[in-house]
């Protein structure tokens, strides 16, 4: 958890001189300064020093970055297939890879069509060797909100990644398919947005409870078990700070919270129309 707290000082030394909401030149060129949040829409808060691209842990949206994927390292030889059960095309070094992309994709997608979430385009998943942040290092993956692609870091390269987190306790395939449903639940949230938010909290909430959610009963349990329990109370009120400081705890939270409510789908449905009662008011 170092790097983790490491990376969310920085956010929040950032953060403290920029007000939400304010807009970015979508051809500014950012300085070379370090990053830092997965998941803000074009009107959320975006950082001017990085043209909105803000780190969390080890994941990252870009909001309207010109090059989203500076720096990123393709995978030799990628082919792309369409996914057989769903508009999916995935790009990797392997059928294996493209077969496991696929699977995690169509988990997503079941897991939103429940409450009548669905894609409506077409949604490219990219494996790479490495995904880049083109200001730090290595990152699980990201969305890329101009060209409507999920890119993610090959299963193979994320063993480093989860050290010291408590992603390291579950075993790293079951992992790294419900990063890929996060990824794929954000590409499919936001094809549905019915209006931006000002808190990255709401675009996080539905990521990670779905990833969660993703995960076989006693590999899910496993990753509980890291956090105290009776920090788990219904009156949580989910916000960038928890976000920015403990994204592991946020997600867990989200879980509990999301599988607790009586109507699911009405939580789900308040994100997208940026009104939802349980994500504080941004600071």
């Amino acid at each position: 958890m170092r790097h983790v707290a490491q990376w969310s000082l920085l956010c929040v030394l950032c953060l403290l001189g920029t007000q939400q909401g304010q807009a970015q030149q979508q051809d500014q060129v950012p300085p070379p300064m370090p990053p830092v949040i997965e998941w803000p829409p074009e009107r959320t808060a975006k950082l001017p020093e990085t043209n909105g691209a803000v780190i969390l842990g080890e994941a990252e949206y870009w909001p309207g970055a010109t090059r989203p994927t500076q720096g990123a390292k393709r995978p030799v030889l990628a082919a792309q297939e369409r996914c057989p059960e769903a508009p999916i095309d995935v790009t990797g070094a392997s059928p294996e890879e493209r077969g496991l992309a696929c699977a995690a994709a169509s988990n997503a997608i079941q897991l939103l069509s429940r409450c009548g979430i669905s894609l409506r385009r077409p949604l490219n998943v990219q494996i790479m060797s490495e995904v880049r942040h083109p200001f730090s290092g290595p990152i699980f993956g990201l969305f890329d909100i101009k060209q409507d692609r999920v890119l993610v870091t090959q299963e193979a390269n994320i063993t480093a990644m989860v050290k010291d987190t408590p992603y390291a306790k579950l075993p790293l395939r079951d992992f790294y398919r419900s990063l890929i449903v996060h990824e794929v639940v954000h590409g499919i949230m936001h094809q549905n947005l019915k209006r931006p938010a000002a808190s990255h909290a709401v675009y996080e909430y539905p990521a990670y409870a779905l990833q969660i959610e993703s995960l076989a009963p006693t590999v899910r349990d496993e990753f509980l078990q890291s956090f105290d329990q009776t920090t788990m109370t219904s009156d949580f009120m989910f916000n960038d700070s928890v976000l920015f400081f403990d994204p592991y705890f946020f997600a867990a939270r989200a879980y509990r919270h999301f599988k607790a409510s009586a109507d699911r789908c009405a939580h789900l449905a308040a994100l997208l129309q940026g009104e939802a009662s349980f994500i504080a008011p941004p600071m």
